[in-house]
């Protein structure tokens, strides 16, 4: 029976023209009420994705997005399935890929059979689990930023002139609005970093002050001794921490140690430790006790994973002596008026792994003409950009050429060194040093 005139034509009768152009109408409608209500790129990509693989009736689609690096051979990846959404981000390499036919071509891609496709020969990507693909590029001032594609699992589909110009229709209209939700999750991303490195910087100069207010601010002169220090914390600020202090008329207690770790929480530890050790190297114990004592205290103040290196010695002027005990730290370098160099190795481990460790006590002549270096890693590991280390063998060389130096002279000497050895490299860790002489050494 003929269609009295002037009624409407049904759903089933219209042209294919006029079905796509209703549902580019009510893509538009409905994505700008999904942006209004999504500020989020995540939201607007799992919208876009879900409702061109409903209007198109594929079995999956997807956006992926290029990388800010588009001129490289790689894409960030975001996938959404018609029937999950499961995102992500990975490289996908493009000179094969269907990013890279889009990006060469500036065509839209619709083949019935990927896999069989001579175009894309042995694809190893995601991409080779799908067989027939239709896929248009996302452009924002002519600018590829990406591409959308709808997807079957099984070959042999037909993709219409009509299906293709819907999905570019739908990739026109949705790469302008993703694109805006990308620059506001940039923009986002990209103050979250900057308050972020603020807050690392004042954690650094807390750091760096704690540091700062442990060690001492003028050399020890006692008897005929003279004792510098010199700390030069690192740009994450180690923790590297030395001290000298007077005992009695006769005696005075050195030491140098590096806490594990950066920045605050190793700042609070070394605080620990200064504490303890002036708490307890007070000359009144005998020298093996002190550092059992030191020990437990950093072991109970230290969490899990943390410890530190240590070396302390006590210098006896009156009576020409050394005593010291080691706890894992960089051997010191006592160097005799002859020339002939000592390590000092006795001791125990180091503090902070067992609260009931033992210490032995090493003891050596100390007379004036001799001269102690005491070091942390960052002097004799100090990287240059060949990832060669300065080295032990190269401070000790070193050392052994301060003959003439007179005892404040010998840090600035060294440092020099280590920053001419290591050049435009970035200076990884605190550089800490500890010097002990009379006068001219030598």
């Amino acid at each position: 029976m003929p269609r009295p005139a002037g009624s409407p034509a049904s759903v089933s009768s219209a042209t294919p023209n006029a079905v796509r152009l209703m549902a580019e109408l009510e893509f538009l409608s409905e994505l700008a009420m999904s942006v209004a209500s999504n500020t989020e790129l995540q939201p607007i990509l799992d919208w876009i994705v879900q409702k061109t693989t409903g209007m198109l009736r594929a079995d999956e689609g997807s956006i992926k997005l290029l990388g800010p690096d588009s001129g490289s051979t790689m894409a960030k990846t975001i996938v959404r399935k018609s029937d999950e959404l499961s995102s992500g981000s990975w490289p996908t390499a493009i000179g094969t890929s269907v990013m890279g036919f889009l990006l060469a071509t500036g065509e839209a891609l619709a083949t019935p059979d990927l896999r069989a496709d001579p175009r894309f020969g042995g694809l190893k990507s995601v991409e080779s689990q799908v067989r027939s693909v239709l896929a248009v590029a996302l452009r924002v001032d002519n600018r590829v930023t990406g591409m959308l594609a709808v997807t079957n699992r099984q070959p042999g589909r037909q993709w219409t002139h009509e299906e293709i110009q819907l999905l570019s229709i739908v990739a026109g209209s949705s790469a302008g609005v993703i694109e805006q939700a990308r620059l506001r999750l940039v923009a986002i991303e990209k103050k979250r970093l900057e308050e972020e490195n603020r807050r690392m910087e004042r954690e650094l100069d807390l750091a760096r002050d704690i540091q700062m207010g442990l060690v001492p601010a003028a050399p020890l002169r006692a008897g005929p001794w003279e004792t510098h220090g010199l700390v030069v914390p690192a740009r994450q600020v180690g923790g590297d921490y030395f001290d000298f202090f007077p005992l009695d008329e006769d005696r005075f207690g050195i030491t140098i140690a590096d806490v594990s770790g950066k920045g605050v929480p190793a700042a609070l530890l070394m605080s620990n430790v200064q504490a303890s050790l002036r708490a307890f190297c007070d000359g009144r114990r005998s020298l093996p006790e002190a550092v059992r004592m030191l020990n437990r205290s950093v072991t109970r103040a230290a969490s899990a994973g943390k410890f530190v290196t240590l070396f302390y010695a006590e210098v006896d002027h009156r009576h020409g002596v050394l005593r010291y005990a080691n706890a894992g730290h960089n051997y010191p370098l006592l160097r005799r008026k002859a020339g002939a160099l000592e390590e000092l190795k006795e001791g125990g481990l180091l503090l902070g792994l067992f609260e009931e460790a033992e210490y032995a006590q090493g003891e050596t002549p100390f007379e004036p003409g001799d001269a102690l270096l005491l070091y942390s890693d960052g002097v004799s590991e100090a990287m240059n950009a060949r990832d060669e280390q300065f080295s032990d063998e190269r401070l000790y060389e070193l050392w052994s050429s301060c003959s003439a130096k007179s005892t404040d002279e010998i840090i600035p000497c060294l440092f020099d060194e280590v920053e001419k050895f290591r050049g435009n490299a970035t200076q990884s860790d605190d550089m800490t040093a500890v010097v002990v002489g009379s006068g001219t050494i030598g």
